[in-house]
């Protein structure tokens, strides 16, 4: 197995007395910025989380450890930005609650089920209501 180019540390909804810490490192091929949503396994199944922060991966891991990849990358959605993450940040401490579990709560819950082959689709889907025009002018008019 070769080296990761980048361990990004992912906020995922683990409740706060899991024992789970608030970020998982995973490896990820190209370096993603923070407020990437991504896919990532956790146990037997696979979890959205949030891209927290990324640094160049160093150091070995222990012998026999391997570190698990990110399964995907929600292309089509901006990263989230600073000022979001900060307000998460400070919600999680004001509340005593996870990261990664008040950074979900507030994403819509069907983002949260869709695979990033899902969401390309839906992506390409036109919006219903606009036959024939944008959306943008059918509110300037």
């Amino acid at each position: 197995m070769t080296t990761p180019s980048t361990i990004v540390h992912v906020a995922l909804h683990t409740p706060s007395h899991s024992g789970v810490g608030d970020l998982l490192s995973y490896a990820s091929e190209r370096p993603l910025p923070p407020g990437t949503l991504v896919r990532v396994p956790l146990g037997k199944r696979e979890v959205l989380g949030v891209v927290w922060d990324a640094q160049d991966a160093t150091g070995e891991l222990p012998e026999g450890a391997a570190m698990r990849s990110i399964a995907g990358v929600l292309e089509g959605v901006e990263p989230l930005g600073l000022p979001w993450r900060r307000l998460v940040a400070f919600a999680a401490r004001y509340y005593q609650r996870a990261l990664g579990e008040v950074a979900l709560a507030a994403l819509p819950p069907q983002l949260r089920d869709l695979q990033p082959d899902q969401l390309a689709r839906r992506l390409r889907r036109p919006a219903k209501g606009t036959a024939g025009g944008d959306a943008a002018n059918a509110i300037e008019t």
